[in-house]
Order: structure tokens, then sequence, then C-alpha cells
């Protein structure tokens, strides 16, 4: 059973700014952003957007519910059932009415919890559209904030089927070919809307034409209307008139920063001059907001984080999950209905900029899938990520790999130990990777580490600027010289010859620097090239920590495996402590299904072949793993063939 760990590990974020309360509801999961003062006269629900830009606008919606507090006003920021850390999955059914509800719900806690009389939905993208019809739902809405709003739901869906057309050719064009998503869905970037909600939300059209179900046709959806957007389209225009047909104060405001929000969360710009745009609206609503601090210094602040109420928490069928608040971190607990004896507990850290949840919820995913066979996991936000304490006013790739980064991760694993699990298992994909490899030799609790697609053994600075030409994996490029047609790409300039070429001869130059190291190593030590990264595997054995290292079949991350450790990482095969595949059909960020599917296979078969007491003999055997390549193979329907040397412990 799991203890409540020492006062010490449990102190909250220190700061003067106002409260951020972890609350849950009807199965969501969300944080309350309150004001000094015991009530407040306005709450402001922020709706979220869908999917992979859900993920993006994370860091910049919390900076918005912070300034929003920091002026007297209450807000509350939640996930939608089925997705982020709410209960539920994408595929559940009636999740557009889901969703709705959901909104409504919020308007209710915020009033119960803050006190607020007057309500604004704030909504960006699919957020703001969804606002507008649960504000027409609801009535008595004071104000309704519609950041890019989508006006009809037939144009989001072609924009969603574009987006995943593009990033699939761009996948097929480095010759990795990915199963088909289930039939009759829409999504992109890891996310997916499903029949029932794809046919509700072909309906929605927020200008009142055709037959739409609850889309602001008849009716004053509140008493003022802000519209903001990247350009005036004609669409929008037409949008701000029919709000002023139905009675409501509409404005309209142009902003180009929401092209730099939306981006990969790790290079995404909170809007901050959008958002003060906003402020200022809703100040001047009604003189009874307190005045406050200069909105231009409100994002930067911080709230402060109390410990959660044990009420706090959501419960799913094999388990519950819990916020839980220590040393600045934030992290979301989750623990099986029925544990397994001696089991240890999964640590996962994030990806990139991406907070806990991970891409395409994977982090949510494997943790309540390893919560069935009574595997405890915890998801932590490191610090500058998710919910947090902030180091820096901007992420940077820096940052995200930072020592203080390892250090969080082992703070992470302190409190776990504290709360009673003894032994741990690190996990992570591409940043969350390298941050677990060494954090797992920094902590004499770890015993495990799960490294997927990690894209290098040490940080020595980024190599490309964010938008930079895209160097792909060697084996890439060794498939494409077979290929006539990429040598007409690349004569003709349609291929970046110079980056390219560039990249590959410093990965040849680091693969003859780390050859010739090794063979020195033993008059120099780890001074060496690729001596540290040598020392930092040997440093795992010795603790015995059980490594997996877990590969896509065109990862980029395999190059510097086969720089420091020949082709396939072949000269690991006389550690006996890792464990190392390649596998089909896997893209690096997991947006793919059947990649989260087969990485999700192979973390348990590590678990269950690699780590003692992860796995009940009583219990059933999970499905094979999915196909895979290395120095282990696992082939449809048939047992793993094992490495020289390695035993089932």
């Amino acid at each position: 059973m799991r203890r409540e760990p020492e006062a010490a590990l449990s102190r909250p974020i220190t700061t003067i700014m106002p409260t951020m309360t972890p609350v849950t509801f009807d199965g969501c999961f969300g944080w309350l952003h309150r004001p000094r003062g015991a009530r407040a006269a306005m709450g402001v629900v922020l709706c979220s957007p869908f999917g992979y830009e859900a993920l993006s606008a994370y860091r910049g919606w919390r900076d918005l519910a912070d300034a929003l507090a920091a002026r007297g006003i209450a807000a509350l920021r939640f996930d939608y059932p089925g997705t982020g850390d709410s209960s539920g999955n994408e595929e559940d059914p009636l999740r557009w009415r889901a969703w709705l509800d959901s909104i409504k719900s919020a308007v209710r806690v915020l009033r119960e919890r803050s006190g607020a009389s007057r309500i604004t939905l704030c909504g960006l993208r699919l957020g703001a559209t969804l606002a507008a019809i649960a504000a027409e739902e609801l009535g008595g809405v004071d104000s309704l904030v519609m950041l890019m709003p989508l006006v009809s739901g037939k144009a989001y869906i072609r924009e969603l089927e574009l987006q995943q057309h593009t990033w699939l050719a761009a996948q097929s064009a480095l010759g990795l070919e990915l199963e088909d998503e289930p039939a009759g869905t829409v999504g992109a970037h890891g996310f997916r809307l499903y029949p029932d909600t794809l046919a509700l939300l072909a309906k929605v059209d927020l200008l009142g034409a055709g037959e739409c179900e609850g889309t602001c046709g008849g009716r004053r959806i509140a008493r003022r209307v802000l519209l903001h957007d990247i350009n005036g389209s004609a669409r929008l225009q037409r949008l701000a008139a029919h709000y002023e047909a139905l009675g409501a104060q509409v404005q309209v405001q142009l902003f180009g920063e929401y092209g730099r929000f939306l981006l990969n969360p790790s290079y995404s710009e909170p809007p901050r001059r959008a958002f003060d745009t906003v402020l200022e609206w809703l100040d001047a609503s009604g003189s009874d907001v307190p005045d406050a601090p200069d909105a231009s210094n409100a994002p930067a602040a911080q709230a402060r984080v109390p410990d959660p109420t044990p009420s706090a928490n959501i419960v799913f069928a094999d388990g519950r999950e819990t916020p839980v608040v220590f040393g600045g971190y934030v992290a979301v607990l989750c623990e099986p209905r029925h544990a397994l004896h001696g089991a240890p507990a999964v640590l996962f850290v994030n990806t990139g900029g991406v907070h806990r949840i991970g891409d395409s919820r994977f982090t949510v995913l494997m943790a309540r899938r390893l919560a069935a066979q009574g595997i405890a996991s915890l998801r932590m936000d490191l610090s500058g990520l998710g919910d947090s304490v902030r180091r820096d006013a901007a992420l940077t790739l820096d940052a995200v790999y930072s020592q203080y980064s390892i250090d969080d991760a082992c703070a992470g694993v302190d409190w776990l130990t504290a709360a009673g699990y003894p032994k741990i298992v690190m996990a992570g994909v591409c940043s969350g990777a390298y941050v677990s490899l060494h954090a797992a030799r920094a902590r004499v609790a770890v015993i495990g580490c799960a490294c997927i697609n990690l894209p290098f053994f040490t940080w020595g600075g980024a190599r490309v600027r964010p938008g930079a030409e895209y160097v792909a994996s060697s084996e890439v490029y060794r498939r494409a010289m077979r290929n006539p047609r990429k040598w007409l790409r690349l004569l003709t300039g349609q291929a970046k010859a110079a980056a390219i070429t560039v990249e590959l001869a410093r990965r040849l130059s680091a693969r003859v620097a780390a050859r010739a190291g090794a063979a020195l190593e033993g008059l120099l030590g780890e001074r060496t090239p690729g001596g540290a990264i040598r020392g930092l595997v040997r440093e795992l054995e010795r603790k015995g920590v059980q490594t997996a290292l877990l590969y896509g079949m065109l990862d980029e991350g395999l190059d510097e495996l086969d720089i420091h450790f020949g082709p396939d990482g072949a000269q690991l095969l006389k550690r006996s402590n890792v464990w190392v595949e390649q596998i089909a059909k896997v893209d690096h960020a997991l947006f793919s299904r059947c990649a989260r599917e087969a990485m999700m296979a192979h973390f348990e078969q590590f678990l269950r072949e690699r780590i003692p007491g992860a796995h009940s003999e009583s219990a059933s055997a999970p499905a094979p793993a999915p196909a895979a390549r290395g120095l282990r193979t696992t082939q449809p329907g048939s047992q793993p063939r094992r490495q020289p040397g390695v035993q089932r412990p």
C-alpha cells in the first residue's frame, strides 16, 4: 500500500501569486486558478482546442489562466472527457455531447468554487466552437471570447484530413509505411475523431445554416462577444455580423501571434499581446472587476499550487489517478485497483515540450494499461513543463536536455520511494528517454529504464535551428540510393543536398572518431570520443539496471546507436542488461495508432521478461509484441529470439 511521503517532499511552490488548485468533476481533470480574495465577481472557463493543438496551447493556456487570476478573475481550465488526464478514451461514444456537457459542468463548478456571478466562456479553435454552442445551451453567459474560431464543422474535418494526408506522405517519403487508422475516423498527429462525433461535427455551422443541433441559430448567446483571428476572413466578418444581429456587442481583433502559438509544443510561443487584449476587454466589461497589475507582466507570474484535496481524483475501471504536488513539481499518480505484490512503480517523464500526458496521450494510455496489470505509475511534469514550476520565461531545447531536467526526474524517483515504492522503472520517449537514462544512473532505486526512440546519449546542443531542413536517419538515405526517383529529386534541387551532405558527413566523422576512441580507451579513459557514453552503459550495468532501447526501424536515433555501439548496437550484445529492438511501423513521435500499440506491447514485454516482480505468473499472457528487428526479433505468433548470454530474470 502507498504511504504518504514526508512533509518535506510535499512542500508547495513558493510564490506570492494566486492559487492553482487541481479539481475533478464528472470524470474531468482540471485546474482552478483563484484570486487571492475569497470570492471573485467574474469567472472564465477556458475551452481547449482539440488534439495536438491542445498540446501546443497548454503552456500559453496556463499563462492566460494565471493572468486572469492575477486580475481578480477566477479561471478554470480542464480536459474534456476522453482527453488529457480526464477519464475515458477518444473512441468512447458520444464524445461531442460529452464535451459540451463538460463545459456546462465546468461553469457549475466554477460558480460553486469561486462564487463568480458573471461567467465568460473563452475557447480556442474547436474549443471556441464548443464554447459558442455551450453558451447557447446554457443561456445567461455574460461574455464569449472566441480565439481562431472554427465556423464550419465540415471545413474543420477537411482540415484534419489534409493534415493527416500531408503527414502520411512525409512518412511515406522516408520509406515508413504505417497501418491504416480505424475506419471511419478522422484526425491528425495522434488524435482522432470517431464516426458519431464526426456526424454531429459535420452539422455544425455557427452562422446557423442547415440542420444544426445547438449552433447559435436564433438567440443571443452572450451579452458581449470578442473574436480573435490571424486575418479578417469573410467568414469571420459574417460571424461577427451574425452575432450582432442576435443582439450581442461584438469586437473583432486580428493577431499574427497565433501562427506561432499552435506549433510543436517545444517551440510554441504564447500570444502575449493577444492575451493582453483579452484581459483588457474583460476588464472593460464591468466596474466590479478589481484593479490588477499590468497585463503585460501577468503571464510571466506563476500561481501557488497547494496540496490537492483527497477528493481530487479520477476513478477508472482498473484503478484511480490522483494529482500530487512536491517541491514545485506537479504529477499524476496512477494506482491500480488490485496492486501486484512486489511490483515496481514506473516513472514517466515529458517528451520535449509536451506536458505529462505525452504525444498522442501515450503516457496516460500506458499508465492505465499498466494499472490493469497491477503496476502503479507516476507521470510527472519536469520543471518548466506542463504545470510544474517555471525556471525560465521561454522553453528551449537546452532546458529540456539540461542537467536540472535530470535532477527533476531524480526528485520524482525520491517522491515515489518516499511514497512506498522502493523499486522504480524509468520510461520516456525522445527527450524523455534521454532524461530517463541519466536519472537511472543517478538513483539507486531505479532498477529498469525503457528508452523509446532515444535521439542521443549525451547532449551537445541543438544541431539544427527550429525550421531548418530535417535530416532523416542514414538508413533512409541508404534506401533512397536504390530509388531513381529520389536521385531525380536530388538532381532537380527538390531535396536540400547541402544540408543532407553536411549532416551525413558529421555522422561519418563521429563514427570514425568513436571507433578510434574505443581503441584508445584503455590509455585515455573516458576522455576519448564516445568514452562517456560507453561509461554510462557500463555504470548502468554495474548498478544492475535493466535497460531497453526501443527504436522505430527508421528512427534517427539509430545513427547514434550505430556510431557508438556498431551497426544495430551489436557491441551491446556483450552487455547482459541491455535489450535493444528495432520495431516495424513505428514513427518517432508515435503519432500512428500502430506505433503506440507496438511500443506499449514491447514495453510490457520488457517489464515481464526483465524486471523482477513486474509480472504475475497467474495473470493471462498478453498478446505477443509486434514484429521487430535488431538484437531481438519478434515475429507475429512466435517466441522472441534472445540475445546471447541474456537470461530471463
